[in-house]
């Protein structure tokens, strides 16, 4: 575990922490060694009873705050959320965060070598699941000797891990933070993972997840799934605010410019489309990409049991839940549901709404509202 300190003001450590136990996964497949690429923020008190782990979403990592990692994007995701006096607080929390199983970060995932056949995994790599993640968080637990997680928290698919954490290791954290997580994954957010999945699958450069090595990937592909992300990430609202029926050159004195030809950009909400669409790169793994959406896809706390409140009869520990009023994946009647299936087992939850313009990307971006609902549930658990 070679540790290395990156931004002394949150006390931020990184590391590699590799197991070479095997790791079976829980549709089938084995991982021969896991590597997890973790992040700290602020100190383990004597008592190791301060860590709240953090878990990332879709396309996250470890790095959640402090200095970005070499190449990643400038701000780290949660970086408004994490630091001395901020939602999760360093002067008073230890702060974990993992690059899941099957991520691109540093952790063990499609990129990875394949001991068996010395080249990267690619499309062969075992199937994962958040259940596979939460099992891969305990064994990090372990090895960071930290008995019991203060809480777990996270939005998306880092929300969908901490409920299968809570219930597949409820005596490892004293309460849980679920934001923007509802029950199961929709079929209406399937179909829209699939979309990205096929504007990868159709770029030449996929080569069925072979391109390892090769000067092309599937970059037209990741800039195509990269539009269809950035539409899923806002509300109707938010695009009518934004853009309107703007055009994407600004009228001239003369009474205006002539419209683009085709295929150019004619809206300004197209011209946004474009920018994101020319701005893609392979920085995320698109291999990661189809392995992580299909773990969401798969994800669904009532399966193989009678009903939802049997899938959560496990849940102990007091649970925080919040959904947002223009998260239309996520929506407020879902985690309701979740809330009183939670409740109807005799354990604590709550459920806070909250208002904000940033649709899905809300828990990242407007920290300002979503702090006072955690730092207020975390005093309570006090």
């Amino acid at each position: 575990m070679n540790e290395k300190e990156t931004e002394p003001s949150l006390d931020q450590h990184r590391f590699t922490v590799s197991f070479d136990e095997p790791m079976r996964m829980v549709t089938g497949g084995t991982l021969a060694r896991l590597d997890l690429a973790v992040e700290t923020y602020g100190s383990l008190n004597d008592s190791r009873d301060n860590a709240i782990m953090i878990c990332h979403g879709l396309t996250g990592n470890q790095n959640a705050a402090g200095a970005p990692l070499p190449g990643g994007p400038p701000q780290p995701w949660w970086q408004l959320a994490i630091g001395p006096g901020r939602m999760f607080d360093t002067d008073r929390y230890f702060i974990v965060c993992a690059n899941v199983p099957g991520g691109c970060a540093g952790s063990t995932g499609p990129a990875a070598t394949d001991p068996h056949t010395g080249q990267p995994f690619g499309m062969r790599f075992p199937r994962v699941t958040m259940a596979d993640m939460a099992d891969a968080w305990a064994r990090l637990q372990d090895r960071l000797d930290i008995p019991r997680f203060r809480a777990a928290a996270g939005g998306c698919m880092g929300g969908f891990q901490v409920l299968e954490f809570a219930r597949r290791h409820p005596s490892r954290l004293s309460c849980a933070i679920a934001i923007s997580a509802t029950p199961f994954t929709s079929a209406y957010t399937i179909a829209l993972w699939e979309l990205m999945r096929q504007a990868i699958y159709a770029d030449p450069g996929w080569q069925g997840g072979d391109y390892y090595g090769q000067a092309q990937g599937p970059l037209a592909g990741m800039g195509l799934g990269a539009m269809i992300g950035s539409v899923l990430w806002l509300d109707r609202d938010t695009l009518a605010e934004k853009f309107g029926r703007r055009r994407a050159d600004t009228p001239a004195a003369d009474g205006g410019v002539p419209p683009p030809a085709f295929p150019a950009p004619e809206f300004a909400v197209e011209a946004f489309l474009a920018r994101v669409r020319a701005n893609a790169s392979l920085r995320f793994d698109p291999n990661s990409l189809i392995c992580l959406t299909k773990a969401m896809d798969l994800f669904d706390l009532a399966d193989g049991y009678p009903d939802l409140s049997s899938g959560v009869s496990a849940i102990d520990k007091p649970v925080l839940l919040v959904s947002y009023e223009s998260d239309w994946r996520y929506p407020r009647a879902e985690i309701a549901r979740l809330a009183d299936a939670i409740a109807s087992n005799g354990t604590a939850v709550a459920h806070h709404h909250l208002t904000s313009p940033f649709g899905h990307g809300a828990y990242q971006f407007d920290v300002s509202a979503l702090a006072p609902v955690v730092t207020g549930f975390l005093q309570a658990m006090s």
